[in-house]
């Protein structure tokens, strides 16, 4: 549907209504149960929220950008004018979506698999019906705004340091214009150069109406270009009622059996 007056009024431009999500993370130690119960928000233009540190912030990025579905509630993107409900979207849809709306800032060692590292910037481009031409000179410019050598534009990902890795990243999130961007990786892995570079680029794009989600575990970063702070409300474990496993009485009843509620705390 077309996004509503009071949605562009207020300038939102994601809002996450009663989201609810469980998976299980396998390790070599043990399963463990991630759950997400009842998280609401909104994003708006020229806004950059940073998420609390918790065993569950991932999945609640993963779900936001669309790379997990969730068990129930609402994600609402505006993108091109249309209030989109992302988990009633097709695959090609959210596939459309993720190309000219969600940006997606992940890991930077991701980026070794690609050819070039301007195959890792013109890829998105040429996604959005860019000519080659265009999307060549494109990623140039970009390249250059986040002042990664020419000599190494050709070269392949897994033959660059980490450090220059990380401004190939850099250029790749921001080389389409985004509404809504989500970065999911530590920050304290930047070094300071890069972090200044990220800080600027938030800046410049926020300048623009465009928003940002992540965790801003790096204070100084946090402090200059982050609004606001949300925390996710982590649900607390159910205990097993050891009582419910011992046998029954065979003698005759005298008690009254109680029901436990169990609440969670948010």
């Amino acid at each position: 549907m077309e996004t509503p007056f009071a949605i562009r009024y207020h300038n939102i431009k994601l809002r996450v209504e009663r989201l609810y999500k469980s998976t299980e993370l396998k390790t070599e130690k043990e399963k463990r149960s991630l759950r997400l119960e009842d998280v609401s928000f909104t994003l708006k233009g020229g806004e950059c929220i940073h998420l609390y540190p918790s065993v569950v912030h991932g999945l609640l990025l993963d779900a936001v950008v669309g790379h997990t579905r969730i068990d129930a509630g609402a994600i609402w993107i505006d993108h091109q004018g249309q209030w989109l409900n992302l988990p009633q979207l097709s695959p090609r849809q959210m596939r459309q979506i993720q190309a000219r709306t969600i940006g997606y800032m992940g890991s930077s060692e991701a980026l070794r698999s690609m050819p070039t590292v301007i195959d890792c910037v013109q890829s998105r481009l040429l996604e959005l019906d860019f000519s080659h031409s265009q999307a060549t000179s494109h990623s140039r410019h970009v390249l250059d705004w986040v002042g990664l050598p020419r000599s190494l534009w050709h070269k392949a990902p897994a033959d660059l340091p980490l450090v220059k890795l990380h401004q190939v990243n850099l250029a790749r999130t921001f080389a389409v214009d985004y509404s809504v961007v989500v970065i999911d990786l530590p920050m304290d892995h930047f070094d300071p150069d890069n972090q200044k570079r990220l800080q600027q680029l938030i800046e410049y794009r926020k300048a623009q109406n465009s928003c940002f989600i992540g965790c801003f575990d790096q204070v100084e970063l946090r402090q200059n270009v982050c609004d606001r702070n949300l925390s996710i409300p982590i649900p607390t474990p159910i205990p097993r009622d050891k009582s419910r496993d011992q046998p029954a009485p065979t003698g005759p009843s005298t008690g009254v059996t109680v029901g436990s509620t169990v609440v969670h705390s948010y």
